[in-house]
């Protein structure tokens, strides 16, 4: 991903912020200045362990790709449920979301794993991803 001009500068405020107020888990300074750069798509990470192992903050920023093309054989309601999916949610989670029954929710669950030829749904997370 080419990181532009608004993206470093967000990153640098991050981080400064995290310098600045690093007893508080997630300074307000931070997560104002991550908020303009996490549209969608974008991933903004920030890996606490890490930065108390090395003594800087290490934030990520990672470009995820279009899910569009992945899902693309998809009927929009298995799209819907395939985002959740996606997001990490139970059938219960996206029977509540879609306001549909959970056994509904198990029909599109087989049904997308039988149009993207994929074994599981950890399987579409991972197609999602990468």
């Amino acid at each position: 991903m080419a990181v532009d001009d608004k993206i470093i500068a967000a990153l640098s405020e991050a981080v400064g912020a995290l310098q600045r107020d690093a007893p508080r888990p997630l300074p307000a300074g931070a997560v104002a200045a991550l908020a303009d750069i996490a549209v969608p798509g974008t991933r903004v990470r920030i890996d606490m362990a890490a930065t108390a192992a090395i003594g800087v903050p290490l934030i990520t920023v990672e470009q995820s790709r279009d899910d569009t093309a992945v899902f693309a054989a998809l009927t929009r309601r298995q799209r819907e449920v395939a985002d959740l999916i996606v997001q990490g949610q139970s059938n219960k989670d996206i029977a509540l979301s879609l306001g549909i029954s959970v056994a509904t929710v198990k029909d599109h669950v087989h049904g997308i794993l039988q149009r993207l030829q994929l074994p599981s749904r950890v399987a579409v997370m991972a197609a999602a991803r990468f």
